[in-house]
């Protein structure tokens, strides 16, 4: 610091790792795009009489589009350079925070709006948020609005748990969500320097029952369903043979841009960004499915196209909602009369893995075709096999 008058550096966007690689259908825009980005400047400090590193992000990493990325930290660059030309200082604001925890406790009301915020600035899903307010806003109920979350100890938690797994008869599943919710909120908690023990950490797990979602479906009601989808539905049933064909979630599936089909090398190729697992890997597009594709004349739409954006048009410039694909298949299983069977879009996937499993196929093959991280992961998926599989084989005699 030469002067006095200099108290802070002109803020600059940093972007991580220099790219010296782009991997084969990327860019070097799409590869920058999945560094870790920042805000940084240089601020006195007087009573250290130094200059003071600070770095932003505000959430905004969980960006992976180069274009929105790029806009959204230039927003956050401007912000901050008016910031401290208009005479906002960082180090008293994060003065003011720490005072204002030290002081002020949350009361559970409050710590629920800033959890909710703080998921939704971060992208979390919206039925993922929902799912997490779900229990939250039921504990909150259970002990007051305003009590305070200084106030509470593992022994709130675990008498919030108990009572509703007897008196609403919890299942193992239903208690064990219900715990990982809280978990959740008074992490975030704790995270912020709200509290400083989270109390749910050393409360106890119930045994999980199986779940009967996402069940296989049967050779009549798929028969049936895809009957109906053909004469009712082509935009839906296209969508499920995608499914039951390569294994791609129905999220995956609706983010699916063209440009991540080769119909030349028969692939499609899931994008880490959008990949359940964060994985970018190849799905082989089967013969049935190709005469599928071919009928949409994929070559002649732009590349950033999404194959399944419209129940009108199947291909289209923006994304389906994020429901649409669901909503119109509960509407085949109430027509059919199948909606008490538990089966869901997943149910697709698991009845091609069925399927494959009794063509012959091994387990490591079928790992390979649903992009698990490993044969633990798929035999998960093939849980309901033993409804399949026939045990009238002769026993070797001895």
């Amino acid at each position: 610091m030469k002067t006095a008058e200099i108290t802070y550096t002109t803020p600059k966007l940093f972007k991580g790792k220099k790219i010296d690689l782009v991997p084969r259908g990327s860019t070097k825009a799409s590869e920058e795009a999945k560094q870790s980005w920042y805000i940084e400047f240089f601020f006195y400090d007087p009573t250290t009489k130094n200059m003071e590193r600070f770095r932003f992000s505000k959430n905004l990493n969980r960006v992976k589009e180069p274009k929105e990325k790029q806009n959204l930290f230039n927003q956050l660059l401007e912000t901050y350079t008016e910031a401290l030309d208009g005479g906002w200082s960082p180090i008293d604001e994060r003065s003011n925070d720490k005072l204002k925890r030290q002081i002020v406790s949350l009361s559970l009301e409050e710590g629920k709006i800033l959890f909710e915020a703080y998921h939704q600035a971060k992208g979390t899903r919206k039925k993922s948020i929902q799912s997490y307010l779900s229990k939250v806003k039921m504990f909150i109920n259970y002990y007051s609005e305003h009590k305070k979350v200084t106030e509470i100890t593992d022994y709130e938690i675990t008498h919030f748990l108990d009572h509703h797994e007897q008196t609403e008869k919890w299942m193992g599943v239903t208690y064990n969500n219900a715990r990982i919710s809280l978990n959740n909120y008074f992490r975030y908690l704790k995270k912020n320097k709200y509290i400083e023990i989270n109390p749910v950490t050393d409360t106890e797990t119930r045994r999980k029952l199986a779940t009967e979602s996402h069940q296989v479906f049967s050779d009549a009601d798929f028969k049936s369903i895809m009957d109906w989808l053909q004469v009712n539905d082509p935009y839906c049933l296209l969508f499920v043979r995608m499914i039951y064909y390569t294994c791609i979630r129905p999220k995956e599936l609706r983010y699916l841009q063209l440009k991540f089909i080769n119909l030349e090398t028969n692939t499609i190729t899931i994008p880490a960004s959008i990949a359940k697992n964060k994985k970018s890997l190849p799905v082989h597009i089967d013969v049935s499915l190709r005469k599928e594709l071919d009928k949409l004349a994929i070559p002649k739409y732009p590349r950033e196209y999404y194959l399944l954006g419209s129940p009108e048009t199947i291909i289209a410039e923006q994304k389906i909602g994020e429901n649409t694909p669901y909503d119109r298949f509960q509407k085949c299983l109430k027509a059919l009369k199948l909606k008490d069977k538990n089966y869901t879009l997943y149910s697709f996937k698991h009845f091609s893995n069925v399927k494959k499993f009794k063509a012959g196929w091994t387990l490591a093959e079928i790992c390979s075709a649903n992009r698990h991280s490993s044969l633990v992961e798929t035999e998960t998926y093939l849980k309901d096999l033993l409804k399949f599989v026939q045990s009238d084989k002769l026993i070797p005699a001895i």
